[in-house]
């Protein structure tokens, strides 16, 4: 474990944001995994068409990365009830649903881009507005 006791504040503080970005981006992995899978299945299996596979595939990874930065990347920050900061990272991360759909739709329906590959760029477009939005409105300190 880095000691950080003798360090400037703003090294300090940088040095904390980029290990709750670690968690962060850890977490997302995991509900990239989510997301990943659950258009497969909707998308190939289920025979959706894109645009439902995706929504529902995001909303899903939303409540999965929710409760994993909940209980881990942010358990040390946020003001009042598990309540309010849902209610605030729902809204926050429907912006980002919409970010990583539109991409998605673009590299999908106008460059041909396959499903897949298009919904993880998508989602990696979508995880810079997440973790600053999220970062600064619902966990903030």
């Amino acid at each position: 474990m880095i000691s950080t006791r003798t360090w400037p504040e703003p090294a300090v503080r940088a040095f904390n944001l980029v290990q709750r970005l670690q968690k962060f981006l850890l977490v997302g992995g995991i509900g990239l995994i989510t997301q990943q899978v659950l258009v497969f299945v909707f998308y190939n299996l289920a025979n959706w068409n894109s645009r439902p596979s995706l929504v529902v595939a995001i909303a899903v990874s939303m409540a999965v990365t929710f409760t994993l930065n909940e209980m881990w990347t942010w358990h040390d920050r946020g003001r009042g009830s598990i309540l309010s900061r849902m209610m605030f990272y729902v809204p926050i991360n429907s912006i980002g649903l919409l970010i990583n759909v539109a991409v998605a739709e673009v590299l999908y329906q106008d460059l041909s881009a396959h499903i897949q590959i298009a919904s993880l760029i998508g989602a990696g477009v979508a995880a810079v507005w997440n973790f600053t939005a999220n970062n600064f409105v619902t966990w903030r300190s």
